[in-house]
């Protein structure tokens, strides 16, 4: 019979869907980009620091995978070269 490995600590996740929350954060901080994410948080009114943190740490999450999909389209968008470089160079131009 398996079982499954012990865990320790606390589990990962509350399970909570803050999906609108993270979309408001973010348009906040992109009206105000001097502010800090904590701070912009606290602005939304939520003062439990739980929940700041909880908000802080999704925030980060998604702000991550914002930049990675921005860097993938921005990298497709880009024309590639139709000679390389050196070709160019051997050449004179």
């Amino acid at each position: 019979m398996l079982h499954a490995p012990v865990r320790r600590g606390r589990p990962k996740g509350t399970g909570i869907d803050d999906s609108d929350r993270i979309a408001r954060l973010d348009e906040l901080l992109r009206v105000h980009p001097e502010m800090k994410p904590t701070t912009a948080i606290r602005m939304m009114g939520y003062s439990d620091p739980s929940a700041i943190r909880r908000l802080r740490d999704k925030y980060k999450v998604f702000a991550m995978k914002t930049r990675i999909e921005l860097a993938k389209e921005m990298r497709a968008a880009v024309p590639v070269a139709l000679e390389p470089i050196s070709a160019l160079i051997q050449h004179g131009r």
